[in-house]
């Protein structure tokens, strides 16, 4: 849907729709060879403290699965999202509810892993005897967590966080 607030009541805080990348936009790119499999991983930092409002993965046809990951500034982690059966034909998109939308302090690292598969057992591959590289076509590749995140403040981060303080014992895993 589409808001629109009038001139003298701007919203408080503005969404961006943010693409993570498992595939770094610099450097080596994605490189999958005839019949074979690939995992890769990429980071980003988030500047200031947000909330994440929905996860879509997006690949083409080699795409087998992605995971989501964030990297707490204290080193815990916590998985927000994964999809281990990608189907290009359907791009969804997984809207968090409310009270289960990802809010994470700034410093966080969102860590994006994706899953490629370019053999004969995938079904949606054209042809598992062809080398694989990024592009946008959809006989190529790319990978990257469509997601909107809303930037906060600091002040409203230690607000919410002070309300959902979980027990001890019970949150997010240790350590990598």
């Amino acid at each position: 849907g589409v808001w629109l607030y009038p001139k003298d009541a701007p919203p408080k805080y503005r969404t961006y729709l943010t693409g993570f990348q498992s595939v770094p936009r610099t450097g080596s790119r994605i490189d999958i060879a005839p019949n074979s499999t690939q995992v890769i991983q990429g980071y980003t930092v988030l500047k200031a403290p947000a909330r994440l409002e929905n996860f879509q993965p997006h690949f083409h046809l080699r795409g087998k699965a992605m995971a989501v990951e964030a990297i707490l500034p204290d080193g815990q982690t916590q998985v927000i999202s994964y999809v281990d059966r990608f189907n290009f034909n359907w791009m969804t998109n997984y809207i968090y509810a409310d009270d289960a939308a990802p809010v994470l302090p700034k410093g966080t690292i969102i860590h994006v892993t994706s899953w490629y598969d370019n053999t004969a057992a995938n079904k949606s591959n054209p042809d598992p005897n062809q080398w694989v590289g990024y592009g946008d076509r959809t006989v190529d590749e790319m990978g990257h967590a469509w997601m909107n995140v809303t930037y906060i403040t600091e002040d409203d981060y230690k607000a919410w966080a002070d309300a959902h303080k979980k027990p001890a014992g019970t949150g997010t895993t240790g350590g990598r």
